[in-house]
């Protein structure tokens, strides 16, 4: 089974009105989006997205499809589970979340940069969230609720 597909339209609709309210510096950077078909795992907790910064192969493998001679600058992966059961506000969380860890330096060589989290989020996605504090670990528990009961019904089959 393959692992990741391209998200839909939709995301992308989505990831657009995120850059455009929180974040018209990074309008000219050239991020891919793709949903994680399996489980994600880092340090013992589930990790329902992550953005990654491409490498020269990744570069030359979506010059075509980025439109762009250098390819896309970063890879932004959402868990297509989650996603799929999540609503409008969490998802917006989401983007936003893994956008906050993109960093150009325009007089960097490789002017690219990923940025760790504050504390274990974001400083500015606690304010943006206070409505909803524990949102990761609200949709941490989902996750895996979900992932739980996908691997219950397989048993089944």
């Amino acid at each position: 089974m393959i692992r990741y597909e391209d998200v839909t339209e939709d995301v992308v609709d989505l990831a657009r009105e995120v850059l455009a309210e929180f974040f018209p510096e990074l309008r000219n950077v050239k991020i891919k989006y793709l949903f994680d078909l399996k489980k994600r795992m880092s340090n013992g907790k589930v990790t329902f997205a992550r953005c990654q910064r491409t490498n020269d192969i990744l570069k030359y493998f979506t010059i075509d499809e980025s439109g762009n001679e250098e390819g896309y600058n970063y890879i932004i992966y959402l868990d297509k589970l989650l996603w799929d059961n999540i609503e409008r506000a969490d998802r917006i969380r989401l983007v936003r979340h893994e956008m906050r860890h993109i960093f150009i330096d325009p007089d960097a060589k490789n002017p690219y940069k990923l940025v760790p989290h504050d504390i274990e989020d974001f400083a500015a996605e606690i304010e943006l969230n206070i409505d909803d504090v524990r949102w990761g670990q609200r949709l941490a528990q989902l996750e895996t609720d979900l992932y739980d009961q996908q691997a219950d019904m397989e048993e089944g089959e």
